[in-house]
Parts: structure tokens; sequence; C-alpha cells
């Protein structure tokens, strides 16, 4: 677990599964425009499936992934770092539920995030990779204090749509 004074990072447990899915269920419409996993037709059973799977790759050293929750509990979106193609280079991303923007979670999440990947991973890159048009992310990253480095055409592909991706 990894906590500040607004939020609590959380591993994914079974019991996360009804709560995640009501959490994904209701940001559909804000989500889906930018990462490929989040469809119109999503379902429960893509849920359990995928927290599932959790453990394992945990355990494989692969992906690191924590519900971000508000101090009442509310699942109030996701975040993770996923370890790529070296053991030192991770690409850490992050999604809000829908009503819970702009108040600073997905801030504080990166920055926690980014502090677990360099001290308890021994981390000595995290990329964070949006599209060109999502301003929002973008915005996350640099109050985070990632570095800006460039732009990488056609690095993305989302719902069969190419976007040129931000590197910070």
């Amino acid at each position: 677990m990894l906590e500040s004074a607004e939020i609590v990072l959380q591993k994914y447990t079974s019991k996360d599964i009804p709560l995640l899915f009501e959490a994904i269920q209701v940001s559909i419409d804000r989500v889906y425009p930018w990462l490929p996993w989040c469809h119109p037709n999503y379902t429960i059973a893509e849920t359990e499936t995928w927290i599932k799977t959790r453990p394992q790759r945990w355990n494989e050293g692969k992906e690191f992934g924590y519900s971000i929750r508000d101090r009442q509990g509310t699942i109030v979106g996701g975040c993770g770092i996923g370890i790529r193609s070296s053991p030192w280079y991770g690409n850490l991303g992050y999604w809000l539920r829908t009503g819970y923007t702009k108040k600073g979670y997905a801030t504080t999440a990166t920055k926690l995030l980014a502090m677990f990947g360099v001290q308890q991973l021994q981390l000595k890159r995290i990329e964070i990779v949006a599209s060109v048009k999502n301003i929002d992310s973008q915005r996350v990253a640099q109050r985070a204090g990632a570095c800006k480095e460039g732009i990488s055409r056609n690095k993305l592909l989302i719902h069969a749509e190419f976007h040129d991706a931000v590197i910070y």
C-alpha cells in the first residue's frame, strides 16, 4: 500500500471486482478515447479476468498495479507501472473515474508510483506516454514533475487509430 493525506493506492483483490467494474462503467465516455482496454461493451468478466492476473504479473515483475482510493475507500481510478523491455525501465499509467478528476488524485498517485518505481523497483527510467490529444493526462504528468522529452509519431494504437504521443 502507498498513501498520502488524500489517497491510498492498494493492490487489487478479488473483492475489488464489482467496485472496479462500477468505476469503469461510469467512466467509459471519458476513458475510452485514451486507453485500448476500455470500450463501450466492457464486461464484468473482463474486470474479473484482469484482476485475477494481477498477482502473477506482480510476481513476474511485469506489472505493478494499484487501485486509487479516496480516504473513504471509494475506487476513484487505477494506476500502475509496467516493466517493458528492460528491468530498469517502466511505463507509468493512470486513469480516473468520472467525477473524481481535477482533485489532484492522479498527480498524487503519479508521484507515489514514481517514488515506488525508483525506491522499490530500482528503476532508472520511468516514462509516461500520452496521446497528444489527451491534454488532461499531459497536465497530470507536468504537475507531477515529469519532464517532457518530445513527441513520438504513431506511438499509440487505440481503437484502430494511431496517435502521436507525448513522452514524459
